[in-house]
């Protein structure tokens, strides 16, 4: 080997260092936007969600969610619809004692009963939207996923990291990928899939700093095969809220968070 291409591959190999030392594991990712979610627990959120079917029908609610950093608990979430008339009162509940470890209601007026929402349903619709109930139910544990990165691409002009997050449980889905943006620790965009079947799809955009956090002002999520689909827009949100822990309870949620 010629002198010249051995300084070629000390010069190659120099220069890959920073590159190598500044790359980003998964769960290092995802450790990054578990801290972000933690310090967006303390919240109350007022915001309109509105359902769009494919053939341009839509039903418009209101909601306001309320939630809690609850330790030595891991946090508490209590959502009320507001409108419209046969919504109201309609709520949803989250107790999650570990990040893994969650107890979820809802309760119906119209039947005057809280009902318990089983682990093996946290991924069905959130009352009738593309969201799902775990959407709403605070962060999850990082333990019962694996984290593969698969390369970086830019969103909304917002360079991100795309990675593969495959569940170690059973869910009703097979993995999903997500694109956090960079220095934000903030989902950007995330794709839910089946094997290999694309079957809900979400974008999160208007991202704002409130107090320093950043928060999405527009959550859509996509039925690919139905073509229905949920926009959720923030109207206001408070964070450093300090609420009671009375109003996480399922008297709370019978009593419309009151």
């Amino acid at each position: 080997m010629t002198d010249k291409r051995i300084l070629l591959l000390l010069l190659a190999a120099f220069l890959l260092v920073p590159a190598l030392a500044d790359a980003m594991s998964g769960r290092e990712i995802f450790e990054k936007m578990h801290e972000v979610r933690l310090r967006m627990l303390n919240q109350k959120t007022e915001a309109t969600m509105v359902l769009y079917d494919r053939g341009g029908g839509k039903r418009i609610r209101t909601l306001t969610q309320y939630s809690k950093n609850a330790a030595p608990e891991a946090y508490k979430v209590l959502l009320i619809f507001n409108s419209p008339a046969d919504l109201k009162n309609v709520g949803f509940l989250a107790h999650a004692r570990t990040f893994s470890d969650r107890s979820l209601w809802a309760y119906f007026p119209e039947f005057k009963r809280i009902r318990r929402i089983p682990t093996s349903a946290q991924d069905d619709s959130f009352f009738g939207s593309d969201f799902s109930y775990d959407d709403f139910s605070g962060p999850p544990n990082l333990d019962d996923y694996a984290f593969k990165v698969l390369r970086e691409e830019t969103v909304d002009d917002r360079p991100c990291y795309v990675v593969e997050v495959s569940p170690k449980i059973p869910r009703k889905y097979s993995k999903y990928i997500t694109w956090v943006v960079k220095n934000l620790w903030i989902t950007a965009k995330v794709e839910f899939y089946r094997e290999k079947e694309l079957y809900r799809l979400g974008a999160f955009r208007d991202i704002r700093l409130v107090d320093g956090l950043p928060t999405p002002f527009t959550l859509e999520m996509q039925n690919v095969k139905s073509g229905h689909r949920t926009v959720v827009t923030v109207n206001k949100v408070s964070y450093r809220t300090s609420f009671p822990d009375e109003l996480f309870t399922q008297r709370a949620l019978e009593r419309g968070g009151r």
